[in-house]
Protein backbone atom coordinates (compact mmCIF):
# COMPACT_ATOMS: atom_id res chain seq x y z
CA UNK A 1 0.00 0.00 0.00
CA UNK A 2 2.58 2.10 0.54
CA UNK A 3 4.60 1.55 -2.88
CA UNK A 4 1.16 2.59 -4.77
CA UNK A 5 0.95 5.72 -2.41
CA UNK A 6 4.68 6.67 -3.29
CA UNK A 7 3.71 5.82 -7.34
CA UNK A 8 0.62 7.62 -7.35
CA UNK A 9 2.07 10.80 -6.19
CA UNK A 10 5.39 10.68 -8.33
CA UNK A 11 2.66 10.29 -11.31
CA UNK A 12 0.72 12.95 -10.24
CA UNK A 13 4.37 15.27 -10.03
CA UNK A 14 5.40 14.05 -13.46
CA UNK A 15 1.85 15.17 -14.39
CA UNK A 16 2.46 18.61 -12.88
CA UNK A 17 5.60 19.09 -14.78
CA UNK A 18 4.55 18.03 -17.44
CA UNK A 19 1.38 20.85 -17.93
CA UNK A 20 4.34 23.52 -16.43
CA UNK A 21 6.45 22.37 -19.31
CA UNK A 22 3.37 22.65 -21.86
CA UNK A 23 2.57 26.29 -20.54
CA UNK A 24 6.34 27.67 -20.31
CA UNK A 25 6.94 26.13 -24.32
CA UNK A 26 2.78 27.47 -25.26
CA UNK A 27 4.13 31.35 -25.60
CA UNK A 28 6.97 30.42 -27.52
CA UNK A 29 5.32 28.59 -30.23
CA UNK A 30 2.81 31.04 -30.81
CA UNK A 31 5.49 33.90 -31.01
CA UNK A 32 7.06 31.65 -33.58
CA UNK A 33 4.26 31.38 -35.38
CA UNK A 34 3.17 35.26 -35.39
CA UNK A 35 6.76 35.62 -36.60
CA UNK A 36 7.32 37.52 -39.92
CA UNK A 37 8.26 34.68 -42.87
CA UNK A 38 12.23 34.60 -43.84
CA UNK A 39 13.25 35.68 -47.43
CA UNK A 40 13.69 31.21 -47.66
CA UNK A 41 10.22 30.61 -48.00
CA UNK A 42 8.34 30.05 -51.03
CA UNK A 43 6.36 33.04 -50.94
CA UNK A 44 4.59 36.25 -48.57
CA UNK A 45 2.29 38.99 -49.06
CA UNK A 46 1.31 39.23 -52.70
CA UNK A 47 4.47 37.68 -53.81
CA UNK A 48 6.70 35.05 -54.03
CA UNK A 49 10.03 33.83 -54.07
CA UNK A 50 11.05 30.61 -56.65
CA UNK A 51 14.06 28.78 -58.27
CA UNK A 52 14.07 29.03 -61.85
CA UNK A 53 15.78 26.45 -64.28
CA UNK A 54 18.69 28.68 -64.80
CA UNK A 55 19.39 27.95 -60.54
CA UNK A 56 18.56 31.65 -59.81
CA UNK A 57 15.64 32.61 -57.35
CA UNK A 58 13.24 35.00 -58.62
CA UNK A 59 12.36 37.32 -55.71
CA UNK A 60 9.00 39.65 -56.91
CA UNK A 61 9.70 41.81 -54.11
CA UNK A 62 12.69 42.99 -55.85
CA UNK A 63 10.61 43.40 -59.46
CA UNK A 64 9.38 46.77 -58.83
CA UNK A 65 9.34 49.55 -61.17
CA UNK A 66 8.51 47.05 -63.70
CA UNK A 67 5.08 45.71 -64.50
CA UNK A 68 5.00 41.80 -63.73
CA UNK A 69 3.19 39.18 -65.69
CA UNK A 70 3.06 35.37 -63.69
CA UNK A 71 1.87 32.23 -65.97
CA UNK A 72 1.10 29.27 -63.68
CA UNK A 73 0.82 26.52 -65.32
CA UNK A 74 2.22 22.21 -66.50
CA UNK A 75 3.69 20.45 -69.14
CA UNK A 76 0.36 18.22 -69.25
CA UNK A 77 -1.84 21.53 -69.50
CA UNK A 78 -3.33 21.48 -73.22
CA UNK A 79 -4.42 25.50 -72.40
CA UNK A 80 -1.11 26.14 -71.17
CA UNK A 81 0.84 25.46 -73.94
CA UNK A 82 -1.81 28.14 -76.34
CA UNK A 83 -0.84 30.36 -73.48
CA UNK A 84 2.51 30.09 -73.66
CA UNK A 85 2.81 30.71 -77.44
CA UNK A 86 0.98 34.45 -76.62
CA UNK A 87 2.91 34.96 -73.68
CA UNK A 88 6.08 34.93 -75.51
CA UNK A 89 4.15 37.04 -78.53
CA UNK A 90 3.55 39.32 -75.88
CA UNK A 91 6.71 39.58 -74.18
CA UNK A 92 8.04 40.29 -77.62
CA UNK A 93 5.71 43.19 -77.88
CA UNK A 94 6.66 44.78 -75.08
CA UNK A 95 10.84 44.77 -75.06
CA UNK A 96 12.14 47.67 -73.95
CA UNK A 97 9.35 48.50 -71.64
CA UNK A 98 9.13 48.26 -68.30
CA UNK A 99 7.05 44.80 -68.19
CA UNK A 100 8.62 41.58 -67.48
CA UNK A 101 7.17 37.82 -68.00
CA UNK A 102 7.64 34.72 -66.22
CA UNK A 103 6.42 31.12 -66.70
CA UNK A 104 5.93 28.77 -63.18
CA UNK A 105 5.25 25.18 -63.36
CA UNK A 106 3.53 23.95 -60.65
CA UNK A 107 4.62 20.06 -61.09
CA UNK A 108 6.25 17.87 -58.62
CA UNK A 109 10.09 17.67 -59.96
CA UNK A 110 9.69 13.82 -58.90
CA UNK A 111 7.38 13.80 -61.96
CA UNK A 112 8.93 16.47 -64.25
CA UNK A 113 12.66 16.74 -63.86
CA UNK A 114 14.33 19.65 -64.57
CA UNK A 115 15.64 17.85 -67.84
CA UNK A 116 12.14 17.28 -68.68
CA UNK A 117 11.22 21.02 -68.09
CA UNK A 118 13.90 21.95 -69.85
CA UNK A 119 12.91 20.02 -72.78
CA UNK A 120 9.55 21.14 -73.00
CA UNK A 121 10.78 25.08 -72.74
CA UNK A 122 13.30 24.37 -75.92
CA UNK A 123 10.69 22.61 -78.00
CA UNK A 124 8.41 25.83 -77.41
CA UNK A 125 11.39 28.20 -77.76
CA UNK A 126 10.52 29.80 -74.82
CA UNK A 127 12.41 33.06 -73.93
CA UNK A 128 11.35 33.93 -70.93
CA UNK A 129 12.35 32.26 -67.24
CA UNK A 130 10.74 29.34 -65.97
CA UNK A 131 10.52 28.97 -62.31
CA UNK A 132 9.45 25.51 -60.18
CA UNK A 133 6.77 26.19 -57.40
CA UNK A 134 6.53 22.60 -56.65
CA UNK A 135 2.70 21.48 -55.43
CA UNK A 136 1.91 24.84 -56.45
CA UNK A 137 2.06 26.58 -52.61
CA UNK A 138 2.83 29.87 -54.35
CA UNK A 139 -0.11 29.26 -57.29
CA UNK A 140 -2.49 28.66 -53.85
CA UNK A 141 -1.83 32.51 -52.53
CA UNK A 142 -4.01 33.67 -56.02
CA UNK A 143 -6.34 30.29 -56.80
CA UNK A 144 -6.80 28.10 -53.87
CA UNK A 145 -8.50 24.85 -55.79
CA UNK A 146 -5.46 24.58 -58.02
CA UNK A 147 -7.49 22.71 -60.81
CA UNK A 148 -8.08 25.61 -63.26
CA UNK A 149 -4.60 26.00 -65.08
CA UNK A 150 -3.49 28.32 -66.33
CA UNK A 151 -3.41 31.30 -63.99
CA UNK A 152 -2.56 34.43 -65.08
CA UNK A 153 -1.69 37.31 -61.91
CA UNK A 154 -0.51 40.58 -62.66
CA UNK A 155 2.00 43.13 -60.18
CA UNK A 156 1.75 46.44 -60.70
CA UNK A 157 5.67 48.54 -60.59
CA UNK A 158 4.82 49.21 -56.45
CA UNK A 159 4.96 45.02 -56.25
CA UNK A 160 1.24 44.56 -55.40
CA UNK A 161 -0.99 42.17 -56.97
CA UNK A 162 -3.31 43.29 -59.72
CA UNK A 163 -6.45 42.01 -59.49
CA UNK A 164 -8.70 39.86 -60.88
CA UNK A 165 -6.33 37.02 -61.26
CA UNK A 166 -6.73 35.07 -64.56
CA UNK A 167 -8.03 31.75 -64.98
CA UNK A 168 -8.33 29.88 -67.73
CA UNK A 169 -7.43 30.03 -71.79
CA UNK A 170 -9.73 29.96 -74.67
CA UNK A 171 -7.94 28.74 -78.05
CA UNK A 172 -8.34 32.51 -79.68
CA UNK A 173 -4.91 33.29 -78.71
CA UNK A 174 -5.90 36.70 -80.42
CA UNK A 175 -8.36 37.80 -77.92
CA UNK A 176 -6.43 36.45 -74.91
CA UNK A 177 -3.22 39.03 -75.76
CA UNK A 178 -5.85 41.32 -76.16
CA UNK A 179 -7.13 40.75 -72.76
CA UNK A 180 -3.85 40.89 -71.31
CA UNK A 181 -2.66 43.97 -73.11
CA UNK A 182 -5.36 45.44 -71.86
CA UNK A 183 -4.21 44.60 -67.84
CA UNK A 184 -0.59 45.78 -69.03
CA UNK A 185 -1.10 48.95 -71.09
CA UNK A 186 -3.46 49.77 -67.44
CA UNK A 187 -0.57 49.14 -64.73
CA UNK A 188 1.87 50.87 -67.28
CA UNK A 189 -0.63 54.07 -67.44
CA UNK A 190 -1.13 54.25 -63.63
CA UNK A 191 3.10 53.95 -63.60
CA UNK A 192 3.41 56.73 -65.79
CA UNK A 193 0.78 59.26 -64.34
CA UNK A 194 2.30 58.99 -60.75
CA UNK A 195 4.87 61.70 -61.08
CA UNK A 196 2.39 64.06 -62.45
CA UNK A 197 0.13 62.97 -59.56
CA UNK A 198 2.51 64.22 -56.77
CA UNK A 199 4.11 67.22 -59.19
CA UNK A 200 0.19 68.53 -58.74
CA UNK A 201 -0.06 67.80 -55.42
CA UNK A 202 2.85 70.31 -54.94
Amino acid sequence: MKTGFKMSRFNRNVFALAILLAALCAPGRAQQSAAPPSPADPFWGDGFRLKGLDGKFYDTSKMQGDVLVVSFGATWCVPCTWELVAIEELKEEYAGKPVRFLWVSIEDPKRVSNNLLRHYAKERRLTLPVLRDPGGVALAQYEKTGQRIPVLVFFGTDGTLSVPVHQGMSQDIARYKQMVRGRVDALLARRGARPDAASAAK
